[in-house]
């Protein structure tokens, strides 16, 4: 592994592989430095990540030769020509570009390069030449140059695609409705790239939240390499999702419509106000809008459909045809058009085509005059959907606090504005790249609103995301879902969030980069500051763009709109103020912790569903994904080992090139673990301490994926991953294995073994995700709800006589709580508890147990607090006491300045052995709680 002198690393918790390629392609420094602030500190030339590639340059200012080519001098020309003149910077010689595509706003022209690595695309890698004529000004983007994966799977798409649903979050989803679909080829970026196969998986989670997986499974060994939902909520992890063409609009033929008339309604706050509808030939007033310049030019419309209550499901990604327009009997619209939130979606749909019109000339969402559609008035399992999206094509509006979700003018313009960001920036929804995607929907939705409601920039109001939302007795500044206003800080208070929690923080972190963008609209001008944003996200921003980068894009647009050097001193001090700096990612903080081993990227950060720290008696083991051959662009997976009593010993690597290890489990001196490879995965052991004897044997085997080993005695359990089905198997000493769940359609996970008892988490219910017993004398499995209809069960760990859940909402931001069951009769709700949180609505929270201690830590405690406070804290507390008793005392593990995850305990003790974040990621250990912290 690269040590940090060469490399720093910021890894967090993280439950799926996209946590960990997102935070390596997005989050990390070239190299380490401590963060600098200044009038301008935007270099002339900046490093790219793992590439010779420059990410930014400026100042290499000459013309197309036309004597180079004798072909006709054109922009697209001078930056080809560009790039190749100055190969000793760009180093694009050697790269498979695609032909030059260029666009030209107000005189300044952008051309764009993708690139392909032996005929196949490479995720998000694009470049952009800016030039003014055929004078380069500019240049910025991610190209990869050290490309070297064979283009040859080892696995069909087929086999690739039965791999699918290793991924923890496909089997969380209701198979009612589920698809499946298979893309190309592509590479994943960084080193000598992962070759990958693409597919999209579509559903809703059993509360109903939809989802559109976007995985990429690993053509070489079958690993799901990169994974991420990819639907856009405003008050909800997820991006935009690829939709199927739309139906027809109802009533499209001209032979049977009279034409657009002025109709009045009555939107949510009780104005009377105009809208542009349409009215039939037989009387019949529809909310159709055929009056913008959209519809003269191409046909394109505004038009709002009612879902009548239709379920959110069947609405993403396509239009149901017997979705009807809004509609009325005359052109006064009734109440009910109002309590729909028909009347709010329209007019301010109509408002947000028209600031992107005025301002930017910008003709509709696609920028080509594209019909703009929204459905209201959808539900979730037959109950009020809390949320609004778009989902590639359209929007569409549940009912967020007794008020439908189109009420407020910045929920509709910041959803509309996924949808720019889609068709100009590509802005992946993950990390930093998706938390600048988050805020440029924050604050062109507010811009719009600021701006429609005359506020001025200094008003307590202004800043504030989806206030419109609160309840009538709510105070709109602390029930509003984000503040723009709210002073966050990169260098503070970045949070480096799992993806499954919040997509590694696209909204927790969005108000950072947001905060500074709409600090420079309240020291410029309004009309300037929104040209600079707009400019940057259409001409300067690719789909890996990260904070920094951001920040020089916008500087850089802002230049090319000619900003005067007050102006630009403006725009940068509000990246200072926000701690958008050089630097800002590499802090270092001391610990009062014992070090077991240094710079470990843990493995549970990039492989969904893995086990991460075990220990048992003196012996600590953890998996780990080797940076170096991640780097290289082929993942391994490898395990470190160590004993408790020898930290200065440091850690013993076992790994295996060409297969993954995961999933460790430790009985005394004998490790167990899953083995990854092209055909599958195997559970098998192997002595712990390694030696010349320390030979591999099966445990499990067999067609499927064998994955969470866990052990006590000589009773081992685990999970057979086979497609949807996966199942929970049990092997006694030297009896054969029994498949415990042998009935269809159980889909387990967490698999806990103690006390004779086999606990577990299964998604395979129609409804709510279950919580199965085991006695192993016995042989009667007990079953119990674990969530309900709108959550769900995510994580799990027992000792034998109290299981605990983690259960999640997807809902409300992925907010979560903890259930604690007693296993000798868990269906009894009079003995289930709540666990304490250090906050009411926990986020990313993460749990260890042991015979006598149960920890936790919880993210979102911190999410709006800063420094020391921003970071996952590890605390402990007597179980007996959380079940029984009080709830327990809680007691800080330990009261360093870092981030604190994936806990591990063994029986016995308060020992805890994690993963302690801060600049570097290491796995450390206290033998008893600090206690309180100041």
């Amino acid at each position: 592994m690269p040590s940090s002198s060469t490399r720093r690393i910021r890894l967090a918790a993280a439950t799926s592989t996209a946590a960990l390629l997102c935070g390596l392609f997005t989050a990390l420094p070239a190299q380490a430095a401590a963060p600098r602030t200044g009038s301008d500190h935007t270099p002339d030339r900046v490093a790219g990540a793992h590439t010779d590639v420059p990410s930014f340059v400026r100042g290499l200012k000459d013309r197309a030769a036309k004597s180079a080519s004798g072909r006709k001098e054109t922009p697209a020309l001078a930056a080809e020509e560009h790039l190749a003149q100055h190969e000793d910077v760009f180093h694009t010689k050697d790269l498979d570009l695609s032909k030059p595509k260029a666009s030209t706003v107000d005189g300044r022209t952008t051309v764009s390069f993708t690139q392909r690595h032996k005929g196949i695309p490479v995720l998000g890698a694009e470049y952009k030449v800016h030039t003014k004529g055929t004078e380069v000004e500019s240049a910025s983007g991610s190209l990869f140059t050290d490309l070297k994966v064979s283009a040859t799977p080892k696995l069909t798409s087929r086999q690739a695609r039965n791999r699918l649903f290793t991924d923890e979050s496909l089997r969380k989803l209701s198979p009612k409705g589920r698809t499946i679909e298979a893309h190309d080829l592509v590479v994943l970026p960084r080193g000598e790239g992962v070759l990958t196969y693409h597919f999209t998986v579509k559903g809703t989670q059993r509360s109903g939240e939809p989802v559109s997986q976007q995985v990429y499974v690993d053509a070489h060994t079958g690993g799901i390499a990169f994974s991420y939902n990819d639907v856009a909520g405003i008050a909800a992890a997820g991006t935009r999702a690829a939709a199927s063409a739309q139906a027809p609009a109802e009533g499209e033929d001209p032979a049977v419509t009279e034409g657009p008339v002025t109709a009045k309604g009555t939107n949510y706050d009780g104005a009377t106000v105009d809208l542009n509808a349409y009215q039939r030939a037989d009387g019949k007033v529809e909310l159709r809008d055929r009056t913008q310049t959209m519809f003269q030019k191409t046909g394109g419309e505004i038009l709002t459909y009612d879902a009548q209550g239709g379920d959110v499901q069947d609405y993403q990604g396509v239009l149901p045809e017997d979705t009807p327009l809004a509609s009325a009997d005359s052109t006064e619209f009734p109440a009910a058009a109002t309590d729909s939130g028909a009347v709010d979606a329209h007019t301010n749909a109509a408002k947000v085509y028209a600031f992107y019109k005025k301002q930017f000339k910008r003709d509709g969402i696609d920028g080509k005059g594209g019909t703009m559609r929204s459905v209201v008035n959808v539900t979730s399992n037959g109950v009020a959907y809390p949320n609004a999206f778009w989902d590639g094509t359209k929007m569409v509006y549940g009912n967020i606090n007794g008020a439908p979700a189109s009420v407020g003018l910045d929920v509709v313009g910041h959803e509309m504005t996924h949808g720019i960001t889609e068709h100009t920036a590509g802005l992946l929804y993950v990390s930093q790249s998706g938390a600048l995607n988050e805020a440029i929907s924050d604050y062109f939705g507010e811009a719009m609103e600021v701006d429609d409601e005359g506020l001025a920039m200094n008003d307590p109001m202004a800043g504030l995301i989806g206030e419109d939302l609160c309840g009538h007795d709510e105070d709109p500044a602390t029930c509003a879902l984000r503040d723009l206003s709210d002073g966050r800080r990169a260098d503070d208070d970045y949070l480096n969030i799992p993806l499954a929690s919040d997509n590694g923080g696209v909204h927790s972190n969005s108000t950072i980069i947001g905060g500074a963008m709409w600090d420079m609209r309240k020291s410029l001008s309004k009309k300037f500051a929104d040209n600079v944003i707009y400019t940057a996200a259409l001409e300067n921003f690719t789909p890996w763009t990260d904070f920094l980068q951001a920040r020089y894009g916008i500087v850089d647009a802002a230049r090319r709109l000619g900003a005067t050097s007050t102006q630009l001193q403006q725009i940068n001090n509000a990246f200072d103020a926000h701690g958008i700096v050089p630097g800002w990612e590499d802090v270092e903080a001391p610990r009062d912790s014992v070090t077991l081993a240094k710079d470990i990227a843990p493995g549970a950060e990039g492989m969904d569903m893995s086990h991460n720290i075990a220990v048992d008696g003196d012996r600590w083991a953890t998996s780990y994904v080797d940076l170096k051959s991640f780097f290289d662009g082929t993942p391994e997976y490898g395990i470190k080992t160590g004993l408790l009593s020898r930290p200065e010993k440091g850690a013993t690597d076992l790994s295996t090139p060409g297969v993954w290890m995961i999933d460790p489990a430790l009985k005394g001196n004998k490790l167990y673990y899953s083995r990854v490879g092209v055909n599958g995965a195997d559970v098998v052991s192997r002595p712990a301490g390694g030696g010349k004897n320390a030979r591999e044997t099966v445990v499990a085997g067999g067609p499927g994926d064998q994955r969470e080993v866990d052990i006590d005695g000589n009773t081992v359990t685990w999970v057979d991953i086979q497609g949807d089905e996966a199942d929970v198997w049990v092997k006694q000493g030297a009896r054969p294995a029994v498949n415990i769940t042998p009935e269809p359609g159980t889909s387990a996970v967490r698999p806990q073994i103690a006390g004779g008892k086999v606990s577990f988490i299964d998604y395979g219910g129609t409804s709510t995700t279950m919580l199965n017993v085991y006695d192993l004398a016995s042989g009667k499995l007990t079953a119990t709800k674990a969530g309900d209809l709108l959550s769900s069960a995510t994580d799990y760990v027992a000792n034998g006589e109290y299981g605990f859940a983690v259960i999640t909402n997807p809902f409300l931001l992925g907010f979560q709580n903890v259930k604690g069951y007693d296993l000798s009769d868990p269906a009894n709700t009079a003995k289930q508890k709540s666990v304490k949180l250090r906050s009411i609505m926990g986020s990313g929270v993460q749990l260890g147990v042991n015979d006598t201690q149960l920890v936790r830590t919880d993210l979102m405690a911190s999410v709006f607090g800063t420094g020391n406070a921003n970071q996952p804290k590890l605390e402990v507390a007597n179980v007996e006491d959380v079940m029984t008793g009080n709830g327990g005392t809680w007691q800080r593990v330990s009261c360093a300045v870092t981030g604190q995850m994936y806990p591990g305990m063994d029986d016995g003790s308060q020992r805890v052995v994690w993963a302690d974040t801060r600049g570097t990621t290491d796995i450390v250990t206290r033998e008893t709680p600090a206690g309180t912290c100041s």
